[in-house]
């Protein structure tokens, strides 16, 4: 415990001394210059959690961090009972689904950033579902596994979009409400222990139903939580397919914007004019 204590305090400091509050510089320097207002935690928070993308961004991410941390307690346990391994190999094994973490969450908002770069906003929706539907479909895939060589292959894969659904996740929450980011990613943050323990519940309560298929159960949940994706409105951005929140004239002034090297707290829509402000 004390070695990463340390690091997680060391860590903390240096963010305190060497990172800014914003994109665009310290919060305290921002309210001087009159650049942003100045906002209690309290009208933060309401604002944060008023917005219904809040609430499915946090289901998303249970669906994909939530994932990660039951997987983390059950899965040595999974191999053990499973595959008849003694538990030194079977943690090891086990192991891997982790190790994954070392890349595949910076996959997961790397490619939301190229895509928006390229597709703008739909991009990032685009890897989100693609990102979850793929945790899905590997998990269901895992769960159906019945040699360890054909595990360890799926346990991998399916590893990768867990951790990239993380990082594509976090690629768009910084557009739900560009003056709440704080309590927003609050919220769906908080989502991913909620759905660890939801997850959870269905080991713990299921009976005589073997492992492999509480697993399956839960990459059924995955694969919905992916396809609720297109129905995901944010104000000011395009929808995955649709965008029955904009008009017309509102699609036109985004898509000529193309905001993909724009920093997303400084995207306005001019609702009476159906204008895209961007400022410098």
């Amino acid at each position: 415990f004390i070695v990463p204590g340390g690091a997680a305090l060391a860590c903390g400091v240096c963010m305190i001394l060497f990172s800014d509050d914003t994109p665009k510089g310290n919060i305290s320097e921002l309210v001087k210059a009159n650049a942003i207002q100045k906002k209690s935690a309290t009208s933060s928070a309401r604002e944060g959690f008023g917005e219904v993308v809040t609430w499915v961004l946090a289901l998303q991410y249970g669906c994909c961090f939530g994932v990660e941390l039951t997987v983390n307690n059950m899965m040595a346990g999974y191999f053990t009972t499973r595959f008849e391994l003694d538990l030194v190999t079977a943690g090891t094994i086990a192991s891997l689904f982790g190790l994954m973490n070392i890349f595949a969450r910076a996959i997961g908002g790397f490619l939301s950033d190229k895509m928006n770069k390229k597709y703008g906003f739909r991009g990032r929706l685009g890897v989100q579902f693609g990102c979850l539907m793929y945790e899905g479909v590997m998990l269901f895939i895992f769960s159906r596994m019945d040699t360890i060589g054909g595990a360890i292959p799926m346990l991998i894969m399916f590893s990768v979009g867990v951790q990239a659904s993380e990082g594509s996740t976090f690629g768009v929450v910084p557009y739900v409400k560009p003056s709440a980011t704080g309590s927003v990613s609050g919220v769906v943050g908080a989502g991913g222990n909620i759905g660890a323990v939801c997850w959870g519940f269905i080991f713990l309560y299921r009976g005589s139903m073997p492992p492999q298929d509480c697993l399956m159960i839960i990459s059924f949940i995955v694969i919905f939580s992916a396809l609720i994706t297109p129905f995901v409105f944010i104000p000011g951005q395009p929808g995955l397919f649709a965008s029955p929140h904009l008009t017309k004239e509102q699609l036109a002034a985004i898509d000529k914007a193309h905001q993909a090297t724009k920093v997303p707290t400084t995207d306005i829509i001019d609702e009476e004019a159906g204008e895209l402000k961007v400022e410098a």
